[in-house]
């Protein structure tokens, strides 16, 4: 039977045992998944600041089937083969996955990691708590939370949760309800930005595209327009696609008033000001930029919005992109590309994803002295 917490001092919640080192990190693997990429960005954060063995789960390969042909630009961009970080793959068997985790989380471990995702299998997590517990680490729990009511929420996951040191979440909300179901003998839940994923609510119910081209730009403009123009005539009620382009060749207009859904593409050619930039963004339920540079408008707006974003580009990687977890890879002469990651990107749409500098932020959080981060910290006091 697992303890539960019974640490009682908030300014030692953080601290390993004295004299160990390293953290163990469980979850996703898949870099097709935005689960398996967050791990990915998370390991990669800590593996900064000291040692990392990462443990990759895969429960279900039915959820990573076709998106391949959408690749995530971050992990694509993700080239730091850092020495303090490795790798190894949990077992799919119940009884020696357990087994690797107690191999794998050895006595000089200073914290254990599991990041998890509600509503997919989550069941390795208490195994791997478990196993932190015998290794005598601190146990951390790292929960998404994710846009309501469409999605489960971290309290569905209350069980498992109940048996760590610390959890984490991304929602001040959901922080209070789990210390509410733990009571005081639970752990101490904490919540951070690098968890959220909701806060994009509030947009028209119809898929809005928007989409920013270089000037004249007539071959990607050309992909663009048969890309959207693949969407079922049955659906594109549902569909609208804004091209913000200026334009002095007039092959422009005409490419767009001769596509097959010319009704749904609004051409949007003039200049705006920063302000009209942000509203157009944040109205939007996907963005495509095409070959942004690192001083993008478009592309440091799509982050600052955390809204899902498709990189038209060719078969270099673009200059942007770096630990944003919301950007895909579509290349911009190849129509089956775009409209892939296009699609992949709407459905992401509800996702408000966060900026990359907020791995940073948790890294130093799960492993720093806490008083030099300072986030929210709901006790079971405070939430009574």
């Amino acid at each position: 039977m697992l303890r539960k917490s019974t640490m009682v001092n908030e300014a030692d919640m953080f601290n390993p045992p004295a004299g160990r080192t390293g953290v163990v990190v469980a979850g996703p693997s898949s870099s097709l998944t935005v689960p398996g990429i967050i791990v990915s960005e998370i390991t990669r954060a800590l593996g900064e600041l000291t040692q990392v063995t990462r443990i990759e789960v895969d429960q279900n390969s039915d959820l990573m089937v076709g998106l391949h042909r959408a690749p995530s630009l971050a992990a694509a961009l993700d080239d730091t083969k850092s020495g303090n970080v490795v790798r190894h793959r949990a077992p799919t068997s119940q009884r020696l996955r357990a087994q690797a985790f107690r191999d794998l989380i050895g006595p000089g471990t200073a914290t254990v990691v599991a990041y998890v995702w509600p509503g997919i299998d989550n069941s390795w997590a208490r195994q791997f708590i478990h196993a932190g517990r015998l290794a005598g680490a601190l146990t951390v729990v790292a929960c998404a939370s994710l846009p309501q009511p469409s999605h489960a929420r971290a309290i569905s996951l209350a069980g498992t949760l109940n048996f760590a040191d610390v959890v984490l979440v991304g929602d001040d909300t959901q922080a209070k309800e789990l210390i509410q179901a733990f009571g005081r003998s639970g752990p101490y839940v904490e919540s951070h930005a690098a968890l959220s994923l909701d806060g994009r609510g509030g947009r028209s119910s119809k898929q809005l595209v928007t989409a920013f081209l270089p000037k004249d730009d007539v071959a990607s403009l050309t992909t663009l327009l048969a890309a959207f123009d693949a969407i079922p005539e049955a659906w594109i009620d549902e569909y609208h696609l804004q091209v913000v382009m200026r334009f002095d060749d007039a092959l422009v207009p005409r490419l767009v008033e001769s596509s097959y859904h010319t009704d749904h593409v609004e051409l949007i050619g003039d200049s705006m000001t920063s302000l009209d930039l942000q509203d157009l963004v944040a109205a939007s339920s996907a963005l495509g930029i095409a070959t942004p540079t690192i001083d993008s408008r478009a592309y440091s707006v799509a982050v600052e919005c955390g809204i899902g974003t498709v990189v038209l580009g060719n078969s270099a990687l673009p200059d942007v992109g770096h630990s944003y977890v919301g950007g895909l890879l579509a290349n911009h002469s190849r129509t089956p590309s775009v409209h892939v990651a296009l699609i992949h990107a709407l459905r992401l749409a509800e996702l408000q994803f966060p900026a990359p500098q907020r791995w940073k932020e948790l890294a130093q959080r799960l492993v720093g002295n806490p008083s030099e981060s300072p986030i929210y910290l709901q006790s079971i006091v405070g939430a009574t």
